[in-house]
């Protein structure tokens, strides 16, 4: 999963939630106070269409997403149980070692 793709996604997706609906305003508005109602018909059918199928649209990217993230959880989960059995791996070589040296060294003191 690219960052900097998905930021770059996320801003688009940003933009058009801040400017669709108000441009979808200004054209009902435009049309209504113009007295095209025939436009103004066909242009909600166009705008209640247009704003279901991106409704539609954002949330199965957004659950891909969702899916994706998920997935870097588990794969991250998997390495740190891998660092994890490392890290104790270590450590039980570590103290075998310091036994080893204590014995070697209690050795040399008795002799």
């Amino acid at each position: 999963m690219s960052y900097e793709k998905t930021k770059t996604q996320v801003k688009y997706w940003q933009y058009a939630a801040w400017s669709l609906p108000f441009l979808a305003l200004a054209l009902l508005a435009v049309t209504h106070f113009v007295g095209l109602s025939s436009i103004y018909s066909i242009l909600i059918a166009v705008i209640v269409c247009s704003f279901f199928f991106a409704s539609v649209f954002w949330w199965w990217w957004t659950l891909d997403k969702i899916l994706i993230i998920l997935k870097a959880f588990e794969e991250t989960g998997k390495s740190l149980g891998w660092i994890q059995k490392d890290i104790a791996d270590t450590k039980h070589e570590i103290r075998q070692s310091l036994s080893d040296r204590e014995r070697r060294e209690q050795k040399e003191s008795e002799s």
